[in-house]
């Protein structure tokens, strides 16, 4: 074989090898995806309840507020004194959220002859921060089952946990009750949709049927959040 043959030889066989190293090499990890930064205050206020809901009910957005910077982690109160109904036991344990928004939504005619008033409140939280909350909000009713209401003799809020509706990824009902008598009642129904809570609750001056028909709006309230589209807001 000539100087040249063995030369060209010499490449090809490097060539291979080269090629062969490139074919064969363990492949690079790709870097792991950032998770979604959670929504805005403002991008949560455009999936409350639609302005216009069936029945005749209708919902009104507050304007949105980022309101104060959210705490690295929920941090339960130390005190069950300033509980007064569901939606105080949702608020004592959300204080991780970096974002909500509100909407009172109301209808139907209630036994005092007014209308029955619902609240909307939606949580948005970084990380895992909303399956914490939900874990915060069993551990605190589980901490203060029955809490002095002020200004009243001898008033109780008793609270307990009971299964939420079969929607988004988890969620329950926080039942409070003015003791003696139980017959008014101020529930908070929470579900958790990936990084965000949405939370429908009532006022203690509803009787248990009003009271189940504002938590009966939460699989609207779970369509709208989910939403790519949701429908215009009052």
């Amino acid at each position: 074989m000539t100087h040249s043959g063995i030369r060209n030889l010499a490449g090809a066989v490097l060539l291979v090898a080269v090629a062969g190293c490139a074919s064969t090499g363990e492949p690079r990890p790709s870097a792991p995806a950032a998770p979604p930064a959670p929504l805005s205050a403002a991008e949560l206020r455009t999936h409350l309840l639609p302005a216009v809901l069936p029945g005749g009910w209708t919902s009104r957005a507050e304007p949105a507020d980022s309101g104060p910077k959210a705490s690295a982690t929920s941090v339960p109160p130390a005190s069950c004194g300033g509980l007064l109904d569901g939606q105080s036991v949702v608020d004592a344990s959300t204080t991780a959220a970096s974002a909500n928004a509100t909407a009172m939504f109301g209808g139907g005619r209630s036994a005092g002859n007014g209308v029955i008033p619902g609240m909307e409140k939606l949580y948005a939280f970084p990380g895992d921060g909303a399956r914490r909350a939900m874990e915060d909000i069993r551990a605190l009713v589980g901490r203060c089952p029955s809490v002095e209401l002020p200004h009243t003799a001898g008033e109780t809020a008793d609270f307990a946990l009971a299964d939420g509706p079969r929607l988004g990824d988890e969620s329950l009902v926080v039942q409070a009750r003015v003791m003696p008598g139980g017959t008014e009642r101020a529930d908070a129904t929470v579900v958790r949709v990936g990084s965000a809570l949405v939370v429908l609750s009532s006022v203690l001056t509803l009787a248990p049927a009003e009271a189940g028909t504002v938590a009966g709006f939460m699989p609207a309230a779970v369509a709208q959040l989910a939403s790519d589209h949701p429908e215009p807001v009052g």
